[in-house]
């Protein structure tokens, strides 16, 4: 908001060759309160004047000899670096208005002046001029600084980061960057909505600025990601290291808001100067090099940047590209792992597992790359062309003579949750002809504890299309009776963690035979992954569970070498 005293000490420069009229709107102005006014009888050098003032307003006179209004004009608009020529012409020739506005004048006053008119066009042109340089200045600050925390963004981090590193040239000690994230906030978001996520980010803010030094600079980056800057007299990095555990620390107390109480934990990345870098760039990489490292390892930690996580940073960088032309090219295979019914011995369905046969590499481990599709977004395109793939594969295996196998496919969160899921599944189930109970979509624990209307939506459009549901690596997570009660489940997959050292361990057996026990009194078929001895299995049958799945059965293999065994399986039974 423009106030009086604003406008009143505006700079304003009055142009004319007649000395009375100069002394005459010295005096109105003056009289009205105007306190920076100045003037000159001689146009030639108002564009040095303009120059080196940056007049607010230019009373000009377009009539005067040495140069008139118009050429002054013109040198003005050379010289105006804000796209707003501040001049209210004078002139007691209403012709030349017209052709005064059309070369850039804002406004004009008549001669014989009158008092009234003067002021009333001044005031209203100032006001208009100085909100346009407020409304320029807040667009600067809003390109420096996020709204929503209301900290200095990327850009401006680096400008300040810049700053620091002149100031700290040639001196003793060193400048710290830590690059700070939010462990789990997408979860958090899709779980409580972007309202409360927000808020939740205003919260970390906060928390993070009370964990710092009056002098340390601290801005969000985009996102989830906040960075630090740091001048510390030491000349290791001592000082980071405890900064970095006391906002882990500060962060082990929830979060609240409005009733909410949300825990979340903070990675950090730090890369210090003169050790690892002296210029903004290279320092804010190697942060970011080293954050992400952080979060590999695991919520809640601080990494320290090192070249050889450069070089593991350039290894992701190009199985990431590698990635993106094995889409293209065609380079992903599917394999296929029978489920066995324990009472008959009978498959009962196969799971569909992505490989990536990567050229003069082999088969790569699906460790190695899944998470690297996750991270890129590549798994929407990826997960989209299993679904498809796996839909004809049905079509085949009917077509062939093998049978009509279930095919229980994986959906990452990312990919249950992307618009046009269901859409998709259904495309796939009609291009392919194939019977809707032939598709199973396993989706995991945490994914189903979401617990959003879209999830839910999803879910209920599912089951209306036909498709099964499958949970996968239950018992991982922290479901509850009343979630599975309200979901149209169909089958509960036991986590191989609790199967691998069953029956010797007795805490998984007691968490296997619960999951059976849970399943089957809500009426779900429950299957144990994982199963790879007798014993396992002859526990997992003494206590009712349905399926197994790994190697006992079989392990991942080919669709063809899946129905030369299904053909053999098949007919070892009718044997029997």
């Amino acid at each position: 908001m423009i106030r009086a005293a604003d406008i009143l000490g505006a700079r304003i420069l009055i142009v004319d060759d007649s000395a009375v009229n100069v002394t005459l709107l010295e005096q109105i102005l003056r009289g009205a309160g105007y306190t920076d006014v100045s003037s000159t009888t001689d146009p030639r050098i108002v564009c040095q004047l303009h120059l080196e003032q940056r007049f607010d307003l230019i009373l000009l006179d377009l009539l005067m000899p040495a140069m008139d209004g118009f050429a002054v004009m013109a040198a003005l608009e050379a010289i105006e670096t804000e796209g707003y020529l501040p001049v209210l012409v004078l002139t007691a020739q209403p012709m030349h208005k017209l052709r005064a506005l059309k070369a850039g004048a804002k406004d004009f006053v008549s001669k014989p002046f009158e008092q009234i008119e003067v002021l009333t066009r001044i005031h209203n042109m100032l006001e208009v001029r100085l909100l346009l340089r407020e409304s320029r200045q807040y667009g600067r600050l809003l390109e420096q600084y996020d709204q929503l925390t209301g900290l200095p963004n990327r850009r401006r981090f680096r400008d300040l980061l810049v700053a620091t590193l002149s100031r700290q040239k040639g001196m003793s000690g060193t400048v710290s960057v830590l690059f700070l994230s939010v462990d789990r906030f997408t979860a958090v978001n899709d779980a409580l909505g972007r309202v409360i996520g927000d808020a939740l980010l205003r919260l970390v803010a906060a928390r993070l600025s009370a964990c710092i030094g009056s002098l340390d600079i601290l801005a969000r980056l985009e996102g989830r990601e906040f960075g630090l800057v740091m001048t510390t007299s030491s000349d290791d990095g001592a000082v980071a290291r405890l900064v970095a555990k006391s906002v882990q620390d500060a962060f082990h107390a929830p979060l609240t808001w409005e009733g909410f109480a949300v825990y979340v934990t903070i990675s950090l990345g730090i890369a210090v100067a003169p050790t690892d870098a002296n210029e903004a760039d290279s320092l804010m990489k190697f942060a970011q090099t080293a954050l992400h490292a952080a979060q590999s390892d695991g919520p809640d930690t601080f990494r320290f940047y090192s070249p050889e996580m450069q070089a593991r940073a350039v290894e992701v960088f190009d199985l990431e590209n590698a990635l993106r032309d094995a889409l293209e090219q065609d380079e992903f295979i599917i394999h296929y792992q029978p489920k066995m019914q324990i009472a008959s011995g009978a498959w009962t369905g196969v799971e569909a597992l992505l490989r990536w046969n990567r050229p003069g590499t082999g088969l790569v481990p699906p460790g190695r790359f899944i998470p690297s599709l996750e991270s890129t977004g590549l798994i929407l395109q990826g997960g989209a062309w299993v679904i498809e793939r796996v839909c004809r594969q049905i079509s085949e295996w009917a077509a062939n003579g093998t049978g009509a196998l279930r095919v229980a496919v994986n959906v990452s969160s990312r990919q249950f949750t992307a618009p046009g899921f269901v859409d998709l599944v259904a495309r796939a189930l009609r291009t392919s002809g194939i019977l809707p109970e032939s598709l199973e979509i396993e989706i995991t624990e945490s994914c189903l504890m979401a617990g959003t209307r879209e999830s839910d939506q999803i879910l209920c459009d599912l089951k209306a299309l036909g498709v099964r549901i499958s949970i996968d690596d239950f018992g991982t997570g922290y479901s509850s009776l009343a979630y599975l009660r309200r979901f149209p489940v169909d089958t509960l997959k036991i986590d191989i963690s609790f199967i691998q050292d069953v029956p010797a361990s007795a805490d998984g057996a007691a968490i296997a035979v619960a999951i059976i026990n849970l399943a089957r009194s809500l009426r779900l078929t429950v299957v144990a992954e994982g199963v790879e001895t007798p014993s396992q299995l002859a526990f997992l049958q003494e206590h009712d569970c349905d399926e197994i799945q790994g190697y006992l059965c079989s392990g991942p293999v080919t669709a063809a070498e899946l129905a030369r065994l299904h053909a053999a399986q098949h007919a070892s039974l009718l044997s029997e």
